[in-house]
């Protein structure tokens, strides 16, 4: 039975600790704190320093690639502007060959026209002689209301002498519904009641300017060609206005 009271139980030793153990401790735990602290700062500072150098070398991997992009581009438009200069050329080229052709192509119809012209007069065929009004040329001014006009009239297989007369002319339209004919005499400044005159003996070419009086719608041009002489001949012939097509051809001996 256990007693009560008295002195402590001699099983249990109280072994004081000394204060500078605590300390040691402490410091050695600090110590790795650090080690450990320290150990993760440069871990991380390298592996910081290979990412910076791993950046690093994708920049002057793409600077480079961007370089040679730029020089690719600039070649390529080198390229596209001397396709671009040549294709302006071949079509400057094209379209120059384009209008001499053309030019070429109405040189030869005056050509053409004029060997028949002068044909006409010289080698006319068996029922052609005599005076002819050939053809009636119109062309615009500057003037809307304004037009030249030129009348080629010529002599064939009698063409030894010359032939006279004088040439009248009349504006055929309408004008506010109705139909007008107008001389030339109202017209035109180089024409008077006579008309104008002629004396050739190949061919002549009357010419001259009318003036268009507002409201009126031209149609025709009537001309009327009276030779002088013992074999004086009234020639009368129209010619449609847009066209310039001969509408009829009517002589009088």
């Amino acid at each position: 039975m256990a007693k009560s009271g008295g002195s402590p139980d001699p099983q249990l030793v109280l072994v004081p600790q000394k204060q500078g153990s605590r300390w040691k401790r402490a410091a050695l735990g600090l110590a790795v704190l650090l080690l450990v602290a320290g150990g993760f700062f440069v871990a991380g500072y390298y592996q910081g320093i290979r990412e910076k150098l791993h950046v690093l070398d994708e920049r002057a991997e793409l600077q480079r690639e961007t370089k040679e992009l730029s020089k690719t581009l600039s070649q390529l438009q080198e390229q596209a502007a001397i396709l671009k200069h040549g294709s302006e050329l071949e079509r400057q080229a094209s379209e120059r060959v384009r209008k001499e052709n053309i030019g070429l192509q109405n040189r030869v119809s005056e050509l053409e026209e004029a060997v028949t012209f002068y044909k006409s007069i010289m080698a006319p065929r068996k029922n052609d002689k005599g005076l002819r009004i050939e053809r009636l040329e119109l062309s615009t001014t500057f003037n809307k209301r304004r037009f030249k006009y030129k009348v080629v009239m010529t002599q064939v297989a009698d063409n030894s002498s010359y032939i006279s007369g004088n040439v009248t002319m009349n504006l055929l339209g309408v004008r506010g519904g109705t139909k007008e004919s107008l001389s030339f005499e109202e017209l035109s400044e180089e024409m008077d009641k006579s008309g104008i005159p002629f004396k050739f003996r190949y061919f002549q070419n009357v010419d001259g300017e009318i003036v268009v009086p507002g409201g009126f719608v031209p149609e025709q041009i009537e001309v009327i060609a009276q030779s002088k002489g013992r074999k004086a001949t009234r020639l009368e012939k129209r010619f449609d206005w847009n066209v310039l097509e001969v509408r009829s051809d009517v002589g009088k001996g």
